[in-house]
This record gives C-alpha cells, structure tokens and sequence, in this order.
C-alpha cells in the first residue's frame, strides 16, 4: 500500500495558534467544560477517572509527546503507548519521558495494526486529521479498544486541506477588515493547496470525514463544536498579538469569539475543531458495509495517487496548472510544452471521466 507521509518534521511546532491565546482558551474550556477556568483535560479527568486512572493509553501521532506526558503527571493513565512516523519526534519524546511508563514506537498510522482489546484508553489531540486511510485506522481503533474504554480527541475537523467555500472565506476576510488594527491579520491568505501538498500532503487531508467515519465504529459519549471557522484564521500565525497588552486585548477578542461562535452555531460555516468521547461499538466491526467502505478507500486513494494528490477535478487542475507554471518557467521553448501539456490534461480527464460513467 502507497501511503501519504510527511517528509520531515519541521512543519511541526514552529508558530503561534488561536488556542495559545489565553482567552481563546478559556473560550474553548467553557464549551468543553462549562467553567472558563477548567481545560477540557482536567474536565475530562473528573467526569473518566472517577474510579481512578485508566490502565493502558494508546497516543495516535504523539509528535514531540506533551500530550502523553501530560496524561500521566494528572494521573489520567498508568501506562501510555505512542507512536509517530518521525523519528526525529520521538527522539524528542523519549528524552523528555523521563520515568513516566510510556513505551515508544515509529509506525505509519496508515498500516498500523493492534490486538483486539488493547487498551480502555486511546487519545487523538490533532492526530486523525492527518490520516490517509481514515476508514481503516478508525476501524482497527474500535477492534483495539476494550468494551467499557473511551477514545477522547480534539482535533481539526474542518474542510480538508483548509480549502474553505468561497463564501466561509469572503466572510473571513469581511470579518478581519471589521477589527481594529491591532487584532486585525496584514496579510490573510487562503490556503495554497500546492504548498500545502508539498510541505505536508498529510495536513487536514481527510479531516472533514473524520466524525462522519468514527461514526461508524463509535458512539458518542459527548461532542462539543469548538468553532474557529473565524477566529482560528484571523488569530494563528498573527505576530501582532503578542506585543498587545492584555486589558486591551482581551475585549476585542472576545467579542470575536462571540461571533465565531454564533455563526458556527447558525451553520453559516462549519466548525473547524471539536471535542468528543466516544465508545466503541464492537458489533459494527461485523457490519456487511464494511467491505464496501474499505473499497471505496482503497479506489479514491488510488485515483488521488494518479492524480497529484488530488480528490476532485477542481484541486487537480489546480495541482496540475502550478506543477506545469514551473516547469515552462524551465523550458526554452514554452509554446510547444504547452500544446503538449493540454493534450495529456483532455486524455487524462477523458480516462477518468470514462471509468466514472462505467462504474
């Protein structure tokens, strides 16, 4: 099986986010929670771990390992397996684990495979939406999970690859025209999906299926809409904030996140991040849809594999036209690369079009 990974770890943990924003923290723990003051993993440890600890953890993606670390110091799990495909990452975490029980391994989510009843813990913080083969990792979770186990994530759920609607986008932009010049973003830029698959082609790429395909195998235990459709692009990567005092801030702030909130809960756009505690549904793993799903994974992989990377028409000619932009920038003679160009675009988009009309 081709896999998407990524190609280093250096995209990894080198900018500011919305939610290391203090009062955007407290804005989630609210939703999360109900009390400003209390972050959802606190919140989760009082309504979970009422008879104590949990055994066993499974850490999808742990990257540098905080979320894993943190576990263990709130005494939320006894014992936590993790694993990353850097291993440069886990390098990083191995050294900082310290004597905490945390057992290491360098695996790609999308082939990984566990025994049935592994663990009555598994955690996603900002992991799934970094899965290729989504239905099939979600399927082994539920297979590995013990009856009675949680999985507990806070993850990006948003439009794959960040490639927001024209009209989320345009009121993105309204929006941040509307704040004051010291909240508001200089430079807003959609997206570039190109960059975006040549810096890290697993970044968000299945995150909008990713509760629509844990709902196959779970139950929800609780799920809480965090919003960001606003605010999280306006907010992250914006260097202005950090020279802006507090008292100053904060009000404005808020009132952004009042409003991300509203729309988001109007559907006007969709929510970008949520938290949720599931329940593994043990009898959906001998459902007959399953082979049906795993065909329909394996066939839109390979026509993404085909076609740059690409899940629609749309994103491929995209892919396509700033591929072929840079390589007439290196040809001596553009016109004919052009002509020759065009030609394989119309029998490349014939072939497609013609296995779409046979299925």
């Amino acid at each position: 099986m081709q896999t998407c990974t990524p190609p280093d770890s250096t995209v990894y943990y080198n900018s500011t986010y919305w939610n290391d924003l203090p009062p955007v923290i407290e804005h989630i723990s609210e939703i999360c929670t109900g009390d400003r003051s209390k972050w959802w993993v606190p919140g989760f440890k009082e309504r979970y771990c009422e008879r104590g600890p949990f055994e066993h953890g499974l850490f999808l993606a742990c990257g540098n390992g905080w979320v894993e670390r943190e576990f263990v110091d709130w005494d939320i799990v006894r014992r936590a397996t993790a694993f990353d495909y850097s291993t440069e990452l886990l390098g990083f975490a191995e050294r900082e684990r310290g004597s905490r029980e945390i057992d290491y391994f360098q695996a790609d989510a999308n082939t990984i495979d566990f025994e049935p009843d592994s663990f009555d813990l598994i955690v996603n913080v900002g992991a799934l939406h970094h899965v290729q083969y989504l239905d099939r990792l979600c399927r082994i979770l539920c297979k590995a999970l013990k009856p009675g186990g949680v999985l507990v994530g806070y993850d990006y759920v948003g439009p794959s690859r960040n490639q927001y609607s024209r009209r989320h986008w345009r009121l993105i932009r309204r929006t941040n025209d509307t704040l004051p010049s010291f909240l508001r973003k200089d430079t807003l830029t959609y997206p570039h999906l190109p960059t975006m698959v040549a810096t890290d082609p697993t970044e968000a790429i299945h995150a909008e299926l990713e509760l629509a395909v844990l709902g196959r195998y779970f139950s929800t235990v609780e799920h809480h809409d965090l919003g960001g459709g606003l605010a999280y692009e306006v907010l992250s990567h914006n260097g202005k904030l950090a020279s802006v005092p507090a008292p100053e801030l904060t009000p404005t702030l808020e009132k952004l996140l009042e409003l991300d909130r509203a729309v988001t809960a109007s559907g006007t756009i969709p929510t970008l991040f949520s938290y949720y505690v599931l329940r593994a549904e043990k009898q959906a793993l001998g459902a007959a849809e399953l082979d049906r799903f795993r065909r329909q994974e394996n066939r839109r992989e390979a026509m993404s594999s085909r076609f740059l990377g690409a899940y629609s028409v749309g994103d491929f000619l995209q892919l396509f036209l700033n591929h072929q932009y840079h390589r007439l920038n290196s040809r001596p003679r553009p016109l004919r690369h052009l002509r020759r160009v065009a030609g394989g675009v119309r029998r490349r988009l014939s072939r497609a079009l013609g296995r779409g009309r046979r299925r």
